[in-house]
């Protein structure tokens, strides 16, 4: 399928692989895919055949990626589906999105994932790919089939929000991960001593009577995971870092030469604890906002 050349003018183009960020222009040739770029400048006298479109110092970067979407389907297609998320995806500029596995079924085996990715060419919105659960079920008890889901088309395995208290499970998790060579991303919260939060424990918590979560219950379960990770060669995606204390653990594993990247969320870089106010119930996330201290030091 051919297309009508297309050359955006007038842009700030943001360019990550070279590092550019500023005006420019670009052109997308009849196959769709990106012909010329004119860092700084325009692409010159331009043939009566290209539709020229005045950006007009609106940003023109490539695709989001979300590594970590959550979906109805399948199993709560009234409150989602695959197309809707996908419009959605499209319509804030995220060309490819990771569905999280804990739906109804849990995409915990290779048909699942099949399953999805039918789904999703069917639909042809956005890229879409399944991330499997690290256990059946995502309970943290039997591990899953990784391998099979990794060859079905699974991008990394995580049981999502829920972290493998198990540290034996994390450890054959990882093991087995490793001889596929697939990604685990895993949630870094100590489970007891967050159970039923809505803050992070401190003074704020403290006066608005709020039940709170600790910093170091973060910390404490980044810990074990990184420990595991220089056990096993695995790679590790923490799921979410949020706390300074956790960085600090982040940063000297790193600093070890581990195979370990993180993710935070947009929440914890723009709200602090002191935005829940007067109990705005829409500002409860797990992990809970957290002082402002951390909030800086996530940025």
């Amino acid at each position: 399928m051919t297309q009508r050349p297309t050359a955006f003018v007038n842009a700030r183009l943001v360019d990550p692989a070279s590092g550019w960020d500023g005006p420019g222009a670009l052109l997308v040739g009849q196959d769709g895919k990106i012909a010329d770029v004119a860092q700084g400048g325009d692409l010159g006298s331009l043939s009566t055949d290209i539709e020229v479109i005045d950006a007009r110092g609106a940003m023109l970067a490539p695709g989001l990626v979300d590594l970590r979407v959550k979906t109805g389907e399948p199993g709560a297609e009234t409150k989602e589906t695959l197309k809707s998320a996908g419009l959605a995806a499209a319509a804030g500029g995220v060309t490819s999105i990771v569905l999280q596995p804990d739906t109804d079924p849990v995409i915990d085996e290779a048909s699942v994932v099949d399953f999805i990715l039918r789904r999703t060419r069917d639909i042809e919105l956005v890229h879409v790919y399944p991330a499997g659960a690290a256990t059946k079920g995502c309970r943290g008890e039997r591990m899953a089939e990784i391998g099979l889901m990794a060859e079905a088309g699974c991008v990394y395995v995580t049981d999502a929000d829920r972290p493998i208290v198990d540290s034996k499970v994390l450890r054959r998790v990882l093991s087995y991960a490793k001889s596929f060579g697939v990604l685990v991303a895993h949630r870094p919260s100590d489970p007891w001593l967050a159970h039923g939060a809505a803050a992070t424990e401190g003074e704020f918590a403290g006066r608005m009577g709020l039940a709170s979560v600790p910093p170091i219950a973060e910390k404490i379960m980044l810990e074990r995971d990184l420990a595991l990770v220089e056990l096993t060669g695995a790679r590790l995606l923490v799921d979410q870092v949020t706390t300074a204390c956790a960085l600090e653990s982040l940063a000297r594993g790193k600093a070890k030469g581990l195979p370990v990247t993180a993710t935070t969320s947009i929440n914890h870089l723009s709200f602090n604890e002191i935005d829940i106010g007067d109990y705005r119930t829409f500002l409860k996330f797990d992990p809970p906002v957290r002082g402002e201290d951390d909030r800086q030091a996530t940025i």
